[in-house]
């Protein structure tokens, strides 16, 4: 069994409204509810590099910090990884969530 250990220091994907949408003057913020989202990797974004790792593999283990930005991390992995894995049908009986804590002076005041 080969394992492969990777990192992502922070998001993989910004997120932000078109063009359009982004002119504080002449948009109605209640329009933004609807308007369409654009995703775009992070500048030295390590989505070719995660996508490149992830071909073919069996198994996948997350491994982000505890909370929501965490957890939304770990979705913009799967978002950009989880069609290169192996095998065909829903791949996320073989996606696994890892948790721990950390317990640092500055986590625990």
């Amino acid at each position: 069994v080969t394992h492969i250990v990777s990192s992502v220091a922070g998001h993989v994907f910004n997120v932000d409204f078109p063009s359009e949408f982004q002119s504080w003057d002449t948009v109605d913020p209640a329009e933004l509810f609807h308007a369409p989202v654009v995703k775009k990797p992070c500048k030295g974004s390590v989505v070719k590099h995660l996508q490149e790792i992830t071909k073919g593999a069996d198994f996948m283990v997350l491994w982000m910090d505890c909370d929501r930005e965490g957890e939304n991390i770990n979705f913009e992995v799967l978002e950009c990884c989880m069609h290169l894995m192996a095998g065909s049908g829903s791949k996320f009986d073989r996606v696994y969530r890892a948790h721990f804590s950390a317990i640092n002076p500055s986590d625990i005041k």
